[in-house]
């Protein structure tokens, strides 16, 4: 797992990355019948505080640091300081496992092998991302393209390893034996400083060390005067959770 990827950005990411929806927790309730829950690769607990509506026992798993000091504002779960392919979990000890907007950081084969090595039997992984969908959402594509100019590790799709499609497939037909897809829309709409912000907790975003990142901001301020509507700009996400069994 890239640790050290949002050293410096745990603020800006709890303040500005969208959240998810409530239907999709329902999806996972309705559907993996267990007692608790491993969060894997929690992050500031975007996605742990939502596993909080239902009465699992929830564990989160993060190993950066600015991250996890995040994590300890939310009360009621346990906090384990870990890398997703060593999650120091016990053998057959975790109904369910999530990660969300992180499983493209992780080693792939090691981390289904820790999963088999966690999971109970019958128990099931959802690997949950907000996709971003850049070709029906024009302030997107300006965006993308402004931090393609600047942001040298630019990634997009499912973070840079494939595309939403290639990632789709990729789950279902070879990483899993069996899998169920939930999707819905998700769109948020962000003022400015939201918009910003956003950006700017993207793991390949430059930061303030950078000499480019005034002219960097500076295009993202024009972005979104030349596309808002009443102070806001409308992104297009798709809450995609595809959840299954090895």
């Amino acid at each position: 797992m890239n640790e050290q990827k949002f050293t410096g950005k745990a603020d800006l990411y709890e303040k500005f990355r969208p959240s998810y929806p409530e239907a999709l927790i329902d999806f996972l309730y309705d559907n993996a019948r267990c007692d608790n829950v491993a969060d894997i690769g929690a992050g500031t607990g975007k996605f742990t505080r939502c596993l909080l509506k239902k009465p699992w026992s929830v564990t989160a798993v993060e190993p950066n640091d600015d991250m996890r000091e995040k994590l300890t504002a939310i009360e009621g779960i346990t906090i384990v300081n870990a890398p997703a392919e060593n999650t120091t979990l016990g053998d057959k000890s975790v109904g369910l496992v999530t990660t969300a907007q992180a499983f493209h950081w992780f080693d792939e084969d090691r981390f289904k092998a820790e999963c088999k090595r966690i999971l109970a039997d019958g128990g099931q992984l959802a690997i949950v991302f907000n996709e971003r969908n850049p070709e029906n959402c024009e302030i997107s594509r300006a965006r993308d393209e402004i931090c393609m100019r600047y942001c040298g590790a630019y990634h997009s799709g499912h973070v840079g390893k494939r595309s939403n499609e290639e990632g789709a497939a990729f789950l279902k037909n070879v990483y899993f034996s069996e899998m169920k897809l939930f999707t819905m829309e998700n769109n948020v709409e962000e003022d400015e400083d939201t918009f910003i912000g956003d950006t700017l907790s993207r793991s390949y975003a430059i930061g303030e060390d950078n000499e480019d990142f005034g002219r960097f901001v500076g295009e993202l301020k024009d972005a979104f005067a030349k596309h808002e509507s009443g102070g806001t700009v409308t992104i297009k996400y798709t809450a995609a959770c595809y959840l299954g069994r090895f």
